[in-house]
């Protein structure tokens, strides 16, 4: 296979590939897609056929501030995974995967994004799930009725008014772990892609402040709610209580909610109180950049431990590293001790994220524990987080 960085000129077979598999080249999400965002904005990777020149698979790389740990990380999230039919079956998505990973590790990233189809597909190289969200799928009749609250005021407003989506949106957040840190252009995108796919906006408002928004869209009557962002509870159920006030346009609601969402407790139907989902998957491609990226919350932790990961992908992750913790600062560096935890890559990258902590890992066997110090050192390191996510492309 021959890899290039797509440009210009090779630009309308990714493009053609797009509209195979993804969506059509008609629709208001491809037409924004391929003329304001690629190539302006990301990096796309192709592998094309010696023989004839002929695109065979894709990947493309979209840049995105994710707050980790206390720092603002640039992490590109992968989409528009795809292979032309022609070539399937060839197992070529291995060697288009490993060359998007020297790439980025050239460039000093330490981890990627992305959100699976099928989690099988990337399972095998070590990809997992960081982030979960709480999924509601219901009759809008079933949405607790609540009620007016003095002083509350719902408005409808068009998406050009980013700043005040922003305002609730950074405040809600700050909370979180995980999220994407949106720039005025991380804005832009998402509601122009918002504008086009007719995409309806809600405030909340109360005293002359906004407490929330809600953007949410009507099709085939169902409401889907695609983010409600509320400042307190108070706000959130007012906002599903507009939704649940287009019975005439809509029979059903659905909505992905933060993981840790407790709507469920004011239902009174317990079929409708939804259930954890996978959501969006993270791997580690550079380990020790991740770790000297990592900022010690913690100035009084003081200690060492010996960890060995294995990458079955990236042999440069593969290594025994000692990891010392003194005044708010951590030092990586190889050792020859013997290793106090041992976890592959994948668990590695969710320990990182905070969605499991050390001891959740141990308990499904997903990391060995030798020295049980060392794991409450390493778990103090790594405190377990709400993490939360709501980009699509």
């Amino acid at each position: 296979m021959d890899f290039r960085v797509i440009n210009n000129e090779t630009l309308p077979e990714i493009m053609e590939l797009w509209d195979y598999c993804f969506e059509k080249n008609n629709t208001p999400f491809f037409k924004w897609y391929f003329n304001e965002y690629c190539l302006k904005e990301n990096t796309i990777i192709g592998g094309f056929d010696e023989a004839d020149g002929k695109l065979m698979n894709m990947l493309h790389l979209n840049p995105y501030v994710i707050n980790l740990r206390g720092r603002a990380v640039q992490m590109p999230y992968i989409v528009g995974v795809a292979t032309a039919p022609e070539y399937r079956g060839r197992h070529l998505f291995a060697p288009l995967l490993e060359t998007t990973f020297s790439l980025l590790r050239a460039q000093q990233c330490a981890f990627v994004l992305l959100m699976p189809i099928s989690a099988g597909i990337y399972r095998p190289y070590e990809f997992d799930y960081c982030y979960y969200r709480h999924r509601y799928e219901m009759p809008l009749a079933a949405l607790p009725k609540g009620s007016i609250k003095e002083g509350v005021t719902m408005q409808r407003i068009g998406l050009e008014q980013a700043e005040v989506f922003a305002e609730v949106y950074e405040a809600v957040t700050a909370a979180y772990h995980g999220a994407v840190q949106r720039t005025p252009k991380n804005w832009q995108h998402l509601l122009a892609v918002h504008s086009g796919e007719e995409v309806k906006a809600v405030l909340v408002k109360q005293a002359g402040e906004t407490l929330g928004y809600m953007f949410y869209s009507i099709a085939d009557r169902v409401l889907t709610i695609q983010e409600l962002a509320a400042k307190n509870t108070g706000a959130r159920n007012a906002l599903l209580r507009f939704a649940k006030q287009h019975v005439t346009e809509a029979d059903k609601m659905v909505w992905l909610s933060e993981a840790w969402d407790k709507t469920y407790l004011h239902l009174q139907e317990q079929q409708y109180a939804g259930s954890l989902q996978p959501f969006m998957m993270a791997r580690c491609i550079n380990v020790r950049e991740a770790l000297l990226q990592l900022s010690v919350a913690d100035t009084k932790l003081r200690g060492s431990l010996a960890l060995l990961v294995h990458d079955k992908t990236l042999p440069l992750n593969n290594g025994l590293l000692e990891l010392g913790v003194a005044a708010g600062q951590l030092t990586v560096k190889s050792t020859v001790a013997m290793q106090d935890i041992e976890m592959d890559i994948a668990a590695f990258t969710q320990m990182y994220f905070g969605q499991f902590s050390v001891w959740e890992l141990a308990a499904e066997n997903r990391l060995k524990i030798h020295n049980k110090e060392a794991a409450e050192l390493l778990d103090m390191l790594f405190p377990k987080c709400n993490n939360y996510i709501n980009e699509y492309f």
